[in-house]
């Protein structure tokens, strides 16, 4: 069990007053996938341009692509966020951060943005976005330039434009995404009937900890739960970070 739920889980039981055991398994309780875990080797970063990886401004690093195994860098916590929560998206089929440079003529001037994003949904459209803070977004007057490019045709490069910010690419939404990542790849079939039975005699709502209490191992059942969330047969009633004692409505 990773070290944040174990402590969820303790404070949830301290909390409830259910009796509380230290004890070491003997067994790896973290992840028990039903198909064995490839290490892939990371492919190159394919974009126009590949930001630094080190700045004193702003917050920069880069994560690997879900599906592609390709290098994914940011150059903000908003870009992190938001790749994270793409891969999770079953609608997008690809990713290409700053795959796409964007120029234009103000007065005579000749201007360039690096857009963050080129989407490739499964129905083969794609979209320019750019993840920025919505106060950059207002200071560079970025809205008003993508607008001005949708309003003159994208020349094929795109189908639209749009842009997300922290609203959309929180910390709470990129946490339960990487979760979802998470169990993907660390999905349990046995567990997951498991859990997918205990859904068909639940009407209406139940809470996260609910479904674990009768697991084995808590791990597994986790993972499980999560497969149902990313499969919308698990919904949250309200948004945010989803944790163990977050209610979800079953979706039968």
């Amino acid at each position: 069990m990773r070290t944040e739920h174990h402590r969820a889980e303790v404070l949830g039981k301290l909390r409830r007053s259910e009796p509380v055991e230290f004890l070491i398994p003997e067994t790896t309780t973290y992840a028990n996938p039903s198909r064995p875990l490839e290490l892939d080797d990371i492919l190159a970063f394919e974009g126009v341009r590949l930001p630094s990886v080190k700045s004193p401004f702003n917050y920069r690093g880069a994560q690997v692509d879900f599906k592609t195994k390709r290098l994914l860098p940011f150059e903000s916590n908003v870009e992190d966020n938001a790749a994270t929560i793409f891969q999770a998206m079953h609608e997008i089929a690809d990713i290409r951060p700053q795959a796409v440079l964007l120029k234009w003529t103000v007065n005579g001037e000749q201007k360039k943005h690096y857009i963050d994003f080129l989407l490739r949904t499964t129905s083969g459209k794609k979209i320019l976005v750019a993840a920025k803070p919505i106060l950059k977004l207002i200071e560079t007057n970025l809205i008003g330039l993508l607008l001005s490019l949708s309003n003159a045709g994208l020349d094929g490069i795109a189908d639209s434009v749009t842009f997300v910010t922290e609203k959309f690419a929180s910390d709470e939404a990129a946490y339960n995404a990487d979760q979802i990542l998470l169990a993907r790849r660390v999905r349990n079939d046995p567990e997951y009937e498991i859990a997918s039975n205990l859904l068909r005699n639940i009407r209406g709502d139940v809470r996260f900890a609910d479904l674990l209490a009768t697991a084995e191992i808590r791990a597994n059942r986790r993972t499980a739960i999560w497969n149902l969330i990313d499969e919308c047969r698990l919904r949250p009633v309200s948004a945010g970070r989803i944790e163990d004692n977050s209610i979800l409505t079953v979706i039968n």
